[in-house]
């Protein structure tokens, strides 16, 4: 179950009067030891703990270096990002993943967006 603001006001609340951990997981549906942990956290800081902030990978931006050699790239081939990744590995012997190459080419407005994945939508 995921929590939200709701639930962990509801655990911290309870755990105020005194109820259990294993009632309160019990009730919201999550681990004994998830409760222990918002119950650390909200003790230690005395705020609320927040949650879904921030989640996965911090995302790279591109390197101006890397910027030249995409535009570079694709003025030569006008490929799109798939089929340009192996060319700029096999001309400049620098790996740029093809994610990063269409971000760019979508910011610069040299790559159309994902026109077929809305058709099947």
């Amino acid at each position: 179950m995921k929590l939200n603001r709701r639930k962990i006001c509801y655990i911290i609340n309870h755990k105020k009067k005194g109820e259990s951990c294993e009632i309160i997981a019990e009730d919201i549906k999550i681990s004994k030891r998830r409760v222990e942990q918002i119950w650390k956290e909200y003790h230690e800081t005395g705020e609320e703990p927040l949650v879904r902030k921030n989640l996965g990978r911090p995302k790279k931006a591109v390197i101006p270096e890397e910027v030249e050699i995409i535009k570079e790239a694709f003025n030569r081939f006008k490929f799109g990002a798939r089929m340009l990744e192996p060319i700029i590995e096999g001309l400049y012997n620098i790996h740029i993943p093809h994610n990063r190459i269409h971000m760019y080419l979508l910011s610069e407005s040299l790559a159309g967006g994902e026109f077929y994945l809305n058709l099947r939508k």
